[in-house]
Order: C-alpha cells, then sequence, then structure tokens
C-alpha cells in the first residue's frame, strides 16, 4: 500500500477502479457502508484505504457536483462482468 502523509494532494498516485452495481439500492448500500468505514477508526494515510473511504461522496449527499464517486449503475454490465 502506498502512503501519502503530508505530500501535496497533485502529488498523489491515485489507484484506479470502478465499482458496477445492478441497481440504485446496491450503490446507496455501499455508500452507507463506505461512509461507515470513513467514520470508523482507519489509517487514512493509505492512498487506496483513503479513496474507498471517501467513495460515500456524491452531489446527492453533499450537494457539490464536484463530489463524484466510482460506483457506477449498470446492470447489464454487472451481469456480463
Amino acid at each position: 500500500m502506498r502512503r501519502y502523509g503530508k505530500k501535496d494532494i497533485k502529488d498523489i498516485k491515485w489507484v484506479k477502479y470502478k465499482i458496477v452495481v445492478p441497481t440504485e439500492n446496491d450503490r446507496k448500500e455501499l455508500m452507507d457502508a463506505f461512509r461507515h468505514i470513513h467514520d470508523s477508526d482507519i489509517d487514512t494515510e493509505y492512498v487506496a484505504v483513503n479513496q474507498l473511504a471517501h467513495e460515500y461522496l456524491s452531489p446527492d449527499v453533499t450537494g457539490d457536483s464536484r463530489n463524484i464517486n466510482n460506483i457506477i449503475i449498470d446492470k447489464k454490465l454487472f451481469e456480463q462482468l
């Protein structure tokens, strides 16, 4: 796992991933779980841990259209994988 500590955000090597779910309900369940993780006592200096912990953020949660997450609702794609 890569740690980033107090590095400038532009220097972070982000992990690339997408999470595909078949329904909005599945998306919401995952977002609730990620929020629980975020609010728990975890070491967020690990890049992937920090990224996953923030997957609960979305415009419908924060009201900010810049807060997007990597959870994609696509039933057909989900069933193909």
